[in-house]
């Protein structure tokens, strides 16, 4: 499968394709792929109408949610070699959905930019906690060191959100978000996010050789004409912007961007030329699914999105912590 990356690509389309239609023909009003396809040619029935203004928005941001947290993942363990790294387990999810909380309960009229602005704004300020907490610990930092500071650094941010709910009483304003889900979701801040996330994906394409060349060591790196501290400011906006956005539309659902770059990587190898956009492709596809398993799975009641990724994701990073720390 490895040196076949246009015939997966094709697969994984086609999955993606037949997933969607069963994603927006699904739900506690079932529907026929005749009335999806009739929906989007502009039908006016009920069931057109639940397709359109429910489905349809929900099917786009999951794919927006899935490809964003699935890169933003993939960027951070090329740019640090840590396989632990992505933005649930280092405390970026954390800190965006913290912001969030602090736009709803300051500025409850705020228009979804400015909820943006704060998400963005929470996710830079845990990233830049993890880092802290690396400096202090000097040496040599184990990439375990690092997914537990980050740990930590969600907790204390998920700690300070649930005191904010209480004492604002913002709890079913949030809870949306905190739970991770794509529930209610509307088509204006899918559209809101949507040229965050472009950009920050355009932004990811556009240094994926210089990743690739992260992969073999800052030296060799350098020594190939890599610009290290360019790539990695580079990465870290690509990272806030695509983490940021996704948790802003979908919540802090977990574990995509831990889960999906590790798969790809056996699948394509290690040019993140391919990693990028196979990731992008599998994180989106993997997103509709779980969401799709979420609302229909105890029909006519939801399942929290992030839920559903933990059920993969907790098992997968217990693996891989445990591969880790036998290594060191």
């Amino acid at each position: 499968m490895q040196g076949q990356p246009l015939r997966l690509a094709l697969l994984l389309l086609l999955c993606f394709a037949a997933f969607s239609l069963f994603y927006l023909s699904s739900g506690i009003r079932p529907t026929t792929v005749a009335d999806v396809f009739s929906s989007l040619s502009g039908g006016g029935t009920p069931d057109a109408l639940v397709i359109e203004t429910i489905r349809v928005p929900r099917l786009f941001a999951a794919i927006l949610a899935g490809m964003s947290f699935a890169v933003a993942g993939t960027l951070m363990q090329g740019v640090t070699n840590n396989p632990l790294a992505s933005p649930s387990i280092l405390g970026i999810n954390a800190g965006a959905s913290f912001g969030l909380a602090l736009a709803m309960v300051f500025f409850e009229e705020g228009s979804l930019l400015l909820t943006m602005a704060a998400s963005f704004l929470g996710a830079a300020i845990a990233t830049g906690l993890v880092l802290i907490l690396v400096a202090l610990r000097g040496g040599k930092v184990t990439p375990v060191y690092i997914a537990l500071a980050g740990t930590a650094v969600s907790a204390v941010f998920l700690a300070i959100t649930e005191v904010l709910v209480v004492i604002f009483d913002v709890a079913q304003d949030l809870s949306y978000w905190t739970a991770g889900g794509l529930g209610g979701i509307g088509m204006e801040e899918v559209i809101s996010a949507f040229p965050w996330i472009v950009l920050g994906l355009l932004i990811a394409v556009s240094i994926s050789r210089s990743v690739t060349l992260l992969a073999f060591g800052d030296e060799l790196a350098t020594g190939l004409g890599g610009r290290i501290v360019r790539i990695r400011l580079l990465a870290g906006l690509s990272v806030l912007l695509l983490a940021g956005s996704a948790v802003s539309v979908a919540g802090p659902v977990g574990f995509i961007g831990l889960v999906v770059p590790h798969i790809v990587r056996q699948l394509v190898g290690i040019d993140y030329r391919r990693i990028i956009p196979f990731s992008a492709l599998l994180g989106a596809l993997l997103t509709v699914v779980a969401d799709l398993f979420a609302r229909t799975a105890a029909a006519p009641f939801e399942a929290p999105l992030g839920a559903v990724m933990a059920l993969v994701g907790v098992p997968f990073f217990l693996y891989l912590a445990n591969r880790k720390e036998a290594a060191h």
